[in-house]
């Protein structure tokens, strides 16, 4: 999953429009958003609404690319038992 560095290391999300391939560029994705942590990143994902027909997409300081189906599950370890 995401290493533990990755948590305290700057992040950057965008949002993409749906159906983007993993991996690939964006043709028409919104401006890149910086975050102090990974875990700022996920907050902002979650609690902010994306554009229409867009998703969050976080990459972190370790080059992983987060998607969506994976901000959930990882939002809510972030929330604790």
């Amino acid at each position: 999953m995401v290493p533990k560095t990755d948590w305290d290391a700057t992040a950057h999300l965008q949002y993409e429009p749906m159906g983007t391939p993993r991996g690939t560029t964006p043709p028409h994705g919104s401006d890149v958003m910086e975050f102090a942590s990974l875990r700022e990143a996920i907050h902002w994902a979650m609690t902010n609404e994306a554009p229409a027909g867009m998703h969050a997409v976080i990459r972190t300081a370790s080059g992983e690319v987060i998607e969506p189906s994976q901000l959930e599950e990882l939002w809510a370890s972030l929330q604790g038992p």
